[in-house]
């Protein structure tokens, strides 16, 4: 049964964090979209390298206003990723970590991070790396998921250099985790919160109870879910 005889079509947004176009991690990121298309969700691949989104300002509006104070790109993009139900990310790894592209979108959605509104939501991981281990960069990047809200549902990892490097048994681990998604989907989403996650949310709100004047928009977020007053 495809996804879309539920009356629902399901939408699912990659995000490229290479400033190559068509290297490995594009690859596999593609192999994943194109799974999950055969599955019936409707797909879109935003390559940040072609976006215009300036570095995170420090400014705390965001936390403040709502609204970030930057006006380029990432408005868009939050939009798109807003009305998406599943955010795949993937990027390689550049000194340990993710590529800058990557890290300065991640930076850029900072309020998303102190108000998780993105609950109900799936979310995947690519990495491809030549040395060390792409996986570190993987769990990095599930956490980021897990701070918007997003349930992880897998990743899929890589080795190689060249932008020729990807292997087929890569490109089809990228596309099992297409599968991986469509299935969490059609079974329901099932979100396991571990220690360190709740451990994190506690430290958040602490900072927002102590820190809510500069915090107004975090603040309010929380005060009616928690009964912070």
């Amino acid at each position: 049964m495809q996804l879309e005889d539920w009356g629902e079509i399901l939408k699912a947004l990659g995000i490229l964090g290479s400033p190559r176009r068509n290297g490995n991690s594009s690859v596999m990121l593609q192999a994943c979209l194109e799974e999950l298309s055969s599955e019936g969700f409707q797909t879109e691949l935003v390559y940040l390298q072609e976006k215009r989104i300036n570095y995170c300002l420090g400014c705390g509006t965001c936390l403040r206003e709502q609204e970030c104070a930057i006006n380029d790109d990432m408005d868009e993009l939050r939009q798109k990723i807003r009305d998406s139900n599943v955010l795949v990310l993937a990027s390689p790894v550049y000194f340990l970590n993710v590529s800058a592209q990557m890290k300065c979108f991640i930076d850029r959605m900072l309020s998303f991070g102190h108000r998780p509104s993105l609950r109900g939501y799936g979310g995947a991981i690519v990495t491809h790396a030549g040395v060390g281990d792409p996986k570190v960069v993987a769990e990095y990047l599930c956490r980021v998921l897990k701070a918007w809200g997003i349930y992880p549902v897998g990743h899929a990892i890589g080795f190689g250099v060249l932008p020729t490097d990807v292997k087929p048994d890569e490109v089809e681990k990228a596309r099992e985790l297409g599968r991986m998604i469509s299935r969490a989907f059609r079974e329901g989403l099932k979100p396991e919160a571990k220690k360190e996650d709740f451990e994190l949310q506690k430290q958040l709100i602490k900072l927002i109870k102590d820190n809510k004047e500069f915090m107004k928009a975090d603040y309010e977020f929380w005060r009616g879910r928690l009964n912070l007053d």
